[in-house]
């Protein structure tokens, strides 16, 4: 049965040119104003609908931040001194925070907040200076006997292990006795000459021990004045040394300025990687990339040792 296509047309075209709001009655639709006789009596027009629960966007809550005392107390007297921010104020706050990863250092304690065991006097003006003076004697006096010392070390007494010279002014002859004595010594193990006037022309001394003792496994040369290009030939012979687990250069103090720089800092990162047995390093980073390449670098080593002491190396 066909259909006539005007028939259908007819009415629609007649509803829309008479429709107006008092002439709208049924058969007409009153939300779309078509007529449903052309469609058959059981159009239902569209009318949109809502379903489920309705949005409301949540009000934000906004949480009060809550330091703790010390925190607070260093916000106080910042604001109450007006100035700007030191990089002692720094490192303070980091390390409140946690955040002493974010620090120019791989390790920052050796650097700005000395301990008592090495007796390092740091360069660097603190905000904390006033409570470490408290906590830690920052005057005390190394007492050690350096010519005896130096004898004992060339006699290579069994009983002599650890040798701490921080905090002794030396001449370069000093300097360099020491080190030609620890060539051939098969006893100490830590040697530590912080603060002791080491200088340029003392790094080959170093670098002919490092390359022929065998039995030193701790080196540190913090607080010196040494320059960033012998700190390159000083990390550079540790290809051949299999015995360093750990040395400390940082604080290094040339013209008061940091005597490291980029191109020094990637050189170093590129010569630790040729030594396996390094385990600590300090240094006072300034190239971020340097950084994280040296620290990735000493956490391979720490698991090529943890591996070692299991016996699955």
């Amino acid at each position: 049965m066909s259909t006539d296509p005007s028939r259908l047309l007819a009415p629609r075209i007649s509803a829309r040119a008479s429709i107006s709001p008092s002439s709208i009655e049924p058969p007409w639709c009153p939300v779309l104003c078509v007529d449903t006789t052309a469609y058959g009596q059981d159009y239902v027009p569209y009318i949109k609908e809502t379903r489920g629960q309705k949005f409301v966007k949540a009000e934000e809550k906004k949480e009060k931040t809550v330091y703790d005392d010390e925190f607070e107390k260093l916000l106080a007297e910042a604001e109450h001194q007006g100035g700007s921010m030191e990089d002692g104020d720094i490192d303070a706050l980091a390390e409140i925070l946690g955040a002493s990863s974010l620090l120019g250092s791989v390790d920052i304690t050796s650097c700005s907040r000395p301990g008592l065991e090495t007796g390092l006097k740091s360069p660097l003006a603190d905000i904390r200076a006033a409570k470490v003076e408290q906590e830690v004697d920052m005057t005390e006096v190394n007492e050690i006997e350096v010519e005896e010392t130096v004898a004992q070390i060339k006699n290579n007494d069994s009983s002599l292990t650890t040798c701490c010279f921080n905090n002794v002014q030396m001449d370069t002859e000093m300097v360099d006795s020491i080190t030609s004595a620890m060539v051939r010594n098969t006893s100490v193990t830590k040697l530590e000459m912080c603060n002791c006037g080491v200088v340029d022309a003392n790094i080959e001394g170093f670098i002919t021990m490092l390359r022929s003792n065998k039995t030193l496994t701790s080196l540190s040369l913090e607080t010196n004045k040494i320059a960033g290009k012998f700190l390159v030939e000083l990390i550079k012979c540790l290809d051949t040394n299999e015995t360093i687990k750990e040395l400390r250069i940082a604080n290094q103090k040339c013209l008061q300025y940091y005597s490291t720089g980029v191109g020094d800092e990637m050189a170093i990162a590129k010569a630790l990687d040729k030594n396996s047995s390094l385990c600590k390093f300090s240094l006072n980073w300034k190239n971020g990339g340097s950084r994280n390449t040296a620290d990735r670098i000493i956490m391979r080593n720490n698991d090529l040792a943890r591996k070692k002491r299991r016996g699955l190396a």
